[in-house]
């Protein structure tokens, strides 16, 4: 395609017309940002960037506007079409963005998400008089599967969708015929599919033998010559199956070309639990081969059709150490042995311990508890209110008789529900973890689980009891005094779960500003476990490192992986720590190990080319001024900051034998320093006992508003730093949008805040 004709093809697109209608918008107390770009990630970016605004063009700062940002920007594809709404977001008031807006573009459409949610634009689709749209209209499809693929009722043990029209179902077999190798039979081109949906049951099976279909399983049909577009074929699969309406000849045909095109790589395709689902419904014989060869991504599915086969290979895969697979085999244990939560999850944890599963098994089997009390508890609250519906219709009755037959009646009472209301149930999940820790019925990994879940929510517990009616407050605040008694001992010799996101690590990193003995044992354990992979050896060096802590038997435990695991790319834009093998350098700088030479060579070398923009990080094991001018030259030459000035400020302070603070605050006003590197570095190097390493000042850190406090308050520093450390503060979600905060705050937490930030109010911040 020619550029003149690519341009006139971006001119019709669907960004081109809405951005020109966008820039018709705004008004008396209204306006609108400009389409994004990646800075403007979230939400709290877009606010940021309507303050930036209103600044810059003099309107009222409590106008009313709308924008969408980057992540919203993926509804369109790289030629500017939408491939899925467009959420418009906004701040202010919801009546005047909803008057700004209007009804959208000409050909579009606006559907209002109330005042707390999003508006969302997309096309407006033709249907027939079936509400179908013409198989060639791809908003059109897009927009009908949305709507089939909407669930009508979701809770944690199944999923539900609205019965399809009898017209919807034949247009969704059609389209997917469309797509299949060979003929259709002739009783598919017929008005009523093999397998007609709408009198099957529109919620996964839950019983220990699949549904049973109306024709019996059999061998995939041959291959057509002609590939299926099975990416196109997945749309259509997950809403036919969704209602159990997929034929045994459909999920045959699809199986046959699935193991074709993916073949030693099944779940590469979207579409494979749905014909996943589909196989073990209708018993297919392959099915458990499929299944053992998707592994276990494969668990929740095996999950919903419990049986003796799915209940051993959950169970292989959970002591593998799959967290998923423990899910399933909880729910496929309880389903098929044992109903009793708190028995099917003693017998499943004593499994785990005997096998010397990861510990993180034993927390996901803990999810798996407190998902099915409450599932159970929802159930039975559910009965309760069908009994006082039921009482009270039988009430209306005997009025309209004038004929009361019980004594309940004549008197006016009713049974009640003994749902506990909103506060009690906003409680409830938090109080279930911290009385799982003192529950004796459970087995001590199980407690242990519990205790660390409970860590950071047990305040909240305590102030969620005072809005308890005085029984249920009692009894949980005696929970929480038994929880607090017992967590020391729970938690001593252990630690987080090293394998997550790093953010889950991040966001408790404000744990361990200090270390007890307990934590340097932990830490150590985990450095001598080969086992740990590389995000683990990470954490634990840094913390060890930067604490003082780590020694010589640290460092010779780590020297036989280095070469082959921890010469590996490990990003660290978004962590407080840095690359372990930079870590380790340093540690061996330190201690004028032998070893030191050859990391030293290995850093000196070309390639890999990842290591470049870290290597100078390393001069912070034993600080010399050579390695501080190099350090120093490359921060003037405005090179990319990866930490290299963190760096230079933590070596310049161990050769200057003074805090870090006041070799930071020194270069506050350096013009070749970059005045948002030098802001973070100054937040960041406040406590050198661990200092922050993220890319810049994580506004949902607890460790960052901690920083910030500190050097907003520091005495030792001049106004100046000061000032820099409110600004940080002040910038802070916690006291712009608290809900983001993570560990999620206590309400003492947060009044503590504003409180700190209102007795400020009058100090001048940095611009």
């Amino acid at each position: 395609m020619g550029t003149d004709t690519k341009r006139a093809a971006r001119q019709r697109s669907d960004l081109s017309r809405i951005k020109a209608w966008w820039r018709t918008l705004g008004g008396d107390r209204f306006a609108v940002l400009p389409p994004p770009n990646r800075s403007r990630y979230t939400q709290s970016d877009g606010h940021e960037d309507a303050a930036e605004m209103f600044a810059v063009r003099g309107i009222s700062t409590d106008a009313s506007f709308a924008y969408w940002h980057w992540q919203s920007h993926d509804a369109f594809d790289r030629d500017g079409d939408l491939t899925g709404e467009l959420y418009l977001h906004w701040g202010g008031d919801h009546a005047t963005v909803t008057a700004g807006l209007g009804d959208g573009p000409d050909g579009y459409r606006i559907v209002n998400g109330g005042p707390q949610g999003a508006f969302r634009l997309d096309r407006v689709t033709a249907v027939d008089g079936d509400g179908l749209p013409d198989p060639e209209d791809a908003a059109g499809v897009r927009q009908l599967l949305a709507r089939l693929d909407t669930p009508s009722l979701r809770t944690a043990e199944a999923v539900e969708y609205a019965a399809p029209t009898p017209a919807e179902e034949r247009w969704l077999h059609d389209r997917l015929w469309d797509l299949l190798p060979g003929e259709r039979p002739a009783a598919e081109g017929t008005d009523a599919p093999a397998t007609d949906a709408t009198d099957l049951p529109a919620t996964a099976p839950a019983t220990d033998t699949p549904a049973a279909t109306t024709a019996s399983p059999q061998e995939p049909a041959a291959t057509d010559l002609t590939a299926p577009d099975l990416t196109a074929a997945a749309r259509f699969v997950s809403p036919l199956e969704h209602r159990q309406a997929l034929t045994p000849d459909e999920t045959g045909r699809l199986l046959a070309a699935w193991r074709e095109a993916y073949a030693g790589r099944l779940a590469a395709w979207s579409g494979w639990a749905p014909v996943l689902h589909a196989l073990l419904r209708q018993e297919h014989p392959d099915s458990w081969d499929v299944a053992a060869a998707l592994g276990p991504e494969a668990s929740y599915v095996l999950a919903a059709h419990p049986s003796p086969r799915s209940l051993e290979l959950l169970r292989a895969w959970a002591l593998s150490g799959n967290g998923s697979a423990v899910r399933g085999w909880y729910r496929t244990h309880r389903t098929l042995r044992e109903p009793d939560p708190h028995l099917a999850a003693r017998t499943l944890s004593g499994e785990l311990t005997a096998h010397t599963a990861p510990e993180t098994t034993q927390t996901a089997l803990l999810d798996a508890l407190r998902t099915a009390e409450a599932e159970d508890r929802r159930t039975a609250e559910a009965a309760e209110a069908e009994a006082l519906r039921t009482a009270e219709a039988d009430d209306r009755r005997t009025a309209a008789t004038d004929a009361p037959h019980t004594a309940e009646a004549a008197t006016g009472a009713r049974p009640t529900v003994t749902g506990r209301g909103a506060p009690a149930d906003a409680a409830l999940p938090l109080l279930a973890t911290v009385r799982y820790a003192t529950d004796d019925r459970l087995p001590r990994p199980l407690r242990v689980a519990a205790a660390a879940a409970a860590r950071d929510t047990v305040e909240r517990v305590r102030e969620a009891a005072g809005r308890l009616p005085a029984p249920e407050a009692a009894d949980a605040l005696a929970a929480v005094e038994r929880y607090e008694a017992a967590r020391d001992d729970l938690l001593a010799g252990t630690g987080p779960d090293l394998t997550g996101y790093e953010g889950g690590l991040c966001d408790l990193y404000h744990h361990y500003r200090t270390l007890s003995p307990a934590d340097v044992r932990w830490l150590r354990g985990r450095l001598a476990d080969p086992s740990t992979g590389i995000q683990g050896i990470a954490f634990c060096l840094e913390l060890l490192y930067a604490h003082g802590e780590a020694g010589r038997d640290d460092l010779e435990a780590l020297l036989p992986r280095w070469k082959k695991e921890l010469t590996k790319q490990y990003r660290t834009t978004y962590t407080e720590w840095r690359h372990p093998l930079t870590t380790l350098t340093c540690l061996a700088l330190d201690l004028e190990h032998p070893a030191a030479a050859d990391l030293l060579a290995w850093w000196a070398k070309p390639k890999p080319l990842w290591k470049n923009p870290v290597r100078l990080l390393t001069h912070l094991g034993a600080p010399a001024e050579a390695k501080a001018a190099e350090l120093w030259e490359f921060i003037v030459s405005d090179g990319h900051d990866t930490g290299h000035l963190m760096t230079w400020v933590l070596l310049r302070a161990r050769l200057d034998a003074t805090h870090p603070l006041h070799v930071a605050e020194r270069l506050i006003g350096d013009p070749v320093v970059r005045e948002y590197v030098l802001h973070r570095v100054l937040i960041g190097v406040a406590d050198p006992a661990q200092p922050l390493w993220h890319y810049a000042i994580d506004p949902r850190s607890h460790s960052w508003w901690r920083r910030a406090q500190e050097v907003a308050d520091d005495p030792r520093l001049t106004d100046a730093a000061r000032a820099i450390g409110l600004k940080a503060a002040r910038d802070h979600h916690i006291l712009r949008y608290p809900a983001q905060v993570r560990p999620v705050l206590t309400e003492g937490e947060l009044a503590d805040a504003r409180a700190w930030a209102e007795a400020r109010a009058d100090r001048p911040a940095a611009g």
